[in-house]
């Protein structure tokens, strides 16, 4: 079998690895070799292998790794994670650089959607180009970058879509990896920013991150254009809806495809249409966007006549981003013609959050579509950050 994903072939080949061949942690770049580390640890956050890359789009960092890492999955099984860390031009303050993880948006379920492995006119490159102008703003201020794909994504096993629990370990436990890269040098202090799907992992973290990993200290969260509010609607708008766009029909793949990979049981399959199966089995190894231009026509029928969806529903329920509570300062940007995550459904859950008394900031974008959450993060983290750094309140729960 030929394996075309870099990130899943340089895995699988440490995965092949004999004792002879590891060499220890922590890991010391050089040049552009591949290096493995311990493959048989299951310490959160080892670095299994590593590789120097061309910074490419980010104009700002002086260094770029392609990494895969120890994290924990679904249920907090050992899992291979996959991403890339930079490193900005800055020199090393007294502390060590600060590090922001960067959660990434929807691309979709295949190996190929894995942001890591971008390469110019591929399924990711538009996003990531976009991604890459926020992410330059943090490394012009100084900051490590550290960007994990998810479980499942570019790595062996199925990414379990907008599962709470394992976005937040695969965040948390990409800090954890880039504390090992050595010689450098890390502040314990850390960030994290999210977009659209990453924008519900950022809100996980920020509710559960200082908590997993208590030996550092999350000083902040950034969630653009969060998705996830009560995410079981979007099963329900389906089922109820006898026509469906064709934007939908690209996306709810990912989403049934995402819940089966955390819970087998749920067996898409067997609970869509015939003509729904074949776009998602497309779905299996097309990207987002693929999916997108190649949809011609949304399917007469979603769902199998009279099929019971309790159990898909109840899943999905439980990763609804109302269940979590920040615990550090929170910024949200959401723009108010955003089609994909609606501004109701963000504004609400800031409210939530509003009458739980926990620090937070809203910032709608005016016309504001999907992506201008993102484009305007470069210009809204500056305060943010002085904010947090100063001890200065955030909130902004009554302002009219």
């Amino acid at each position: 079998m030929k394996i075309k994903h870099p990130i899943l072939k340089l895995v699988l080949s440490c995965l092949g690895l004999t004792s002879t061949c590891v060499i220890a942690s922590p890991v010391f770049p050089n040049n552009n070799k591949v290096q493995t580390s311990n493959i048989s640890s299951k310490t959160p956050g080892t670095i299994l292998s590593i590789q120097e890359e061309n910074t490419g789009l980010f104009t700002n960092a002086s260094q770029r790794f392609l990494i895969t890492y120890r994290s924990r999955g679904v249920q907090s099984e050992p899992i291979v994670t996959s991403g890339y860390l930079l490193l900005p031009k800055a020199k090393v303050p007294q502390g060590g650089w600060p590090v922001l993880v960067w959660a990434h948006g929807t691309t979709g379920v295949a190996d190929t959607c894995a942001p890591s492995g971008d390469y110019a006119g591929g399924p990711v490159h538009v996003y990531q180009q976009i991604a890459a102008k926020a992410l330059n703003a943090w490394l012009a201020r100084g900051y490590a970058v550290v960007a994990p794909d998810y479980q499942g994504l570019g790595t062996p096993g199925g990414h379990p879509y907008m599962n709470a629990q394992s976005q937040l370990h695969t965040v948390v436990d990409a800090v954890r990896a880039t504390h090992h890269l050595q010689p450098y040098k890390f502040s314990k202090n850390w960030y994290v920013m999210g977009h659209s799907q990453g924008g519900a992992a950022s809100l996980k973290v920020a509710a559960d991150g200082q908590k997993d990993a208590p030996e550092f200290n999350l000083r902040g969260a950034i969630a653009l254009a969060p998705g996830g509010y009560q995410y079981e609607g979007i099963a329900e708008y389906v089922a109820s809806n006898p026509q469906i766009t064709t934007d939908v029909a690209a996306f709810f793949p990912i989403v049934l495809l995402g819940a089966e990979a955390a819970d087998p049981g749920l067996a898409p399959a067997n609970l869509v249409s015939p003509d729904m199966g074949v776009i998602l089995n497309s779905a299996r190894n097309r990207c987002l966007s693929e999916l997108q231009s190649d949809l011609k026509a949304a399917p007469k029928t979603v769902f199998k006549p009279n099929v019971d969806l309790t159990h898909l529903t109840n899943y999905l329920k439980k990763q609804s981003i109302e269940n979590m509570t920040p615990s550090v300062p929170l910024l949200i940007v959401q723009g108010d013609k955003d089609q994909l995550v609606d501004y109701r459904g963000t504004y609400a859950y800031y409210q939530q959050v509003c009458k739980n008394q926990k620090p937070i900031a809203f910032h709608p974008v005016k016309n504001g579509d999907h992506r201008d959450s993102l484009r305007q993060s470069e210009f809204l983290i500056g305060s943010f950050i002085n904010s947090v750094e100063q001890g200065k309140t955030i909130n902004t729960c009554n302002s009219k």
